[in-house]
């Protein structure tokens, strides 16, 4: 779709071109985020463009959610945040994405909405490098 950032991001991804790329799943890419303000944020990109996730087929819906649990789960082993927040808006990008946020005591405000320091998230943007590391570091908490 055009002038769609995900389905930028995916196809980039499905060309072997997204050094974020933690893991491809059948519906969906496993992808470290652009920020880390907070530590080991990443997102679930669904392959397809979909507004919503209602959607996309029951089967899929199940199987898309058990890959955006999956996510969750390798971002909790390896980091061991106090909290996980996951979460799917689709208002600036209408294709279904999640963000899954870890979240730690230490937090600016570890009992608030992530986005509350949204504007801060620019001093935490990952290189490629990092962001190649980081995906590496999570993949091997990936099952």
């Amino acid at each position: 779709m055009s002038g769609c950032l995900i389905c930028d991001r995916v196809a980039l991804a499905s060309d072997g071109r997204n050094p974020y790329v933690v893991a491809e799943m059948e519906h969906s890419y496993f992808v470290v985020g652009d920020s880390q303000f907070h530590r080991g944020y990443a997102l679930v990109l669904l392959k397809e463009h979909v507004r919503e996730p209602f959607d996309l087929p029951v089967s899929v819906q199940c199987d898309h959610f058990r890959e955006v649990m999956r996510a969750a789960e390798a971002l909790h082993a390896t980091f061991q945040p106090v909290k996980m927040n996951c979460s799917c808006y689709g208002n600036a990008e209408p294709h279904v994405h999640w963000h899954i946020v870890p979240r730690y005591a230490d937090d600016p405000h570890p009992r608030q909405d992530p986005w509350r320091e949204a504007e801060r998230f620019s001093e935490r943007l990952v290189s490629v490098d990092e962001a190649r590391s980081l995906a590496a570091e999570i993949r091997a908490n990936f099952a």
